[in-house]
């Protein structure tokens, strides 16, 4: 490959840099990745085989979606959620998520009513044998809530509030463990498939506040969650 090529190579998106993306997404909704967690540039050039720059560039799609944070002469970091972020992320989302639970009912084909059963027995069973992947699988419900609607506008900013809502829960969850819902995920999917969108808004909103209700947003349990801050001094 000459100069030029190469050039053309690192000028623009490239699909690498998606992947890297998805799969640190990914990470952090599975909780291997937590609020605090260091991001090494250099080793995760390494780990593609790609330049610096295109990790850079994903790192700071990340930042941009208030994700990771860059600190001066330490890197790049997940970020660490506030008090007052986890409230007001939670209440932006309520906010959407009754919006996109609404156009739902208006808008779901037989189709996607089966598309969300399948869900929950998939959503059962993750709970009941209490899989690793059971964040992903309870977020992706409100991911096809959110496609249903039909707004793509409305699920990118969705998207974006699901992954700064894993980080708030890996900070202030309580030590129980991980709350499960999928009974109020059932009752969702009976508004949607019966067209009820004013039940079904309501449901969602009881739904949040139950979550934000089940979190020990207090600054002891933040400081206490903060297992990263001895890498960092």
């Amino acid at each position: 490959m000459n100069d030029h090529d190469m050039a053309v190579k690192l000028r623009g998106k490239h699909p690498i840099e998606d992947v890297i993306y998805e799969r640190l997404v990914d990470a952090i909704i599975d909780k291997h990745l937590r609020a605090g967690a260091h991001l090494n540039e250099v080793r995760l050039a390494e780990a593609y085989q790609v330049p610096r720059s295109r990790v850079r560039r994903v790192l700071e799609r990340l930042r941009d979606e208030d994700v990771v944070v860059f600190e001066l002469h330490r890197g790049a970091f997940i970020s660490r959620p506030t008090i007052e972020d986890a409230y007001q992320v939670y209440e932006a989302r309520r906010e959407l998520e009754c919006v996109a639970v609404r156009l739902a009912c208006q808008r779901a084909t037989s189709e996607d009513i089966a598309r969300l059963s399948e869900h929950l027995d998939i959503e059962h069973a993750a709970f009941d044998k209490q899989d690793p992947s059971v964040n992903r699988v309870a977020s992706n419900f409100h991911t096809l809530i959110a496609d249903i609607a039909g707004n793509p506008v409305l699920s990118r900013m969705l998207s974006g509030l699901i992954r700064r809502c894993v980080l708030i829960q890996s900070v202030y969850e309580r030590k129980s463990g991980i709350l499960c819902l999928t009974h109020e995920h059932k009752a969702l999917v009976a508004h949607i498939a019966a067209n009820r969108p004013d039940d079904a808004a309501r449901e969602m909103a009881d739904h949040f506040n139950n979550i934000l209700s089940s979190l020990d947003l207090t600054e002891a349990r933040r400081q206490e969650a903060d297992v990263y801050e001895f890498l960092r001094s």
